[in-house]
């Protein structure tokens, strides 16, 4: 065990060991997000690729001038029946241009707390090795590093649940499947 102990310290990992007398012992690994390879799914905005962790993507719907007119101009998408407030990624990173006439809402769930991400295109499933940013970025709030595409491009991957906090989205718990 001294072993495991001195590997995990040296990548920075923590151990969790729980056990109960009868049923078994569960130990859990948990490496930092600089080693971390993850299902990812990739995202364009004008030029800049964003990757949500796949885990968190419930579903992915349209958002047409129209339906964001017929909301009043408010960051609320019907889907489904159901309300869900979303996040306009282009503000929020200052991405200048033109939206397309059709985007895409990404839409997540974090904590029994449904979100959606407007991008103008989805791109697909993207396994994804996390990087991370450097010390000049490390103050950067919205994102849990970056990847490199097999272009060479530059994606950075987006922290969900900060993003949900940033935007004040949390206290606003919009329940789904049926909530």
């Amino acid at each position: 065990m001294d072993v495991v102990k001195q590997a995990s310290d040296a990548l920075r990992a923590t151990i969790d060991i729980s056990s109960q007398k009868g049923i078994g012992t569960t130990i859990t690994l948990k490496l930092p997000l600089t080693l971390a390879i993850i299902d990812g799914f990739l995202t364009k905005i004008a030029a800049n690729h964003f990757i949500f962790p796949l885990s968190l993507v419930e579903e992915c719907v349209e958002l047409t001038r129209k339906d964001v007119t017929e909301a009043h101009n408010r960051h609320l998408a019907n889907v489904r029946g159901h309300l869900v407030p979303y996040i306009r990624l282009r503000e929020h990173f200052q991405i200048g241009g033109e939206s397309p006439a059709i985007e895409q809402i990404v839409i997540t769930q974090v904590e029994n707390t449904r979100v959606g991400f407007v991008v103008d295109h989805i791109v697909g499933g993207h396994q994804t090795v996390i990087k991370n940013l450097g010390r000049f970025y490390k103050d950067v709030e919205d994102t849990a590093g970056a990847t490199v595409l097999g272009d060479g491009t530059v994606a950075l991957i987006l922290d969900v649940p900060k993003l949900i906090l940033a935007a004040g989205l949390a206290e606003n718990r919009v329940v789904g499947n049926g909530g």
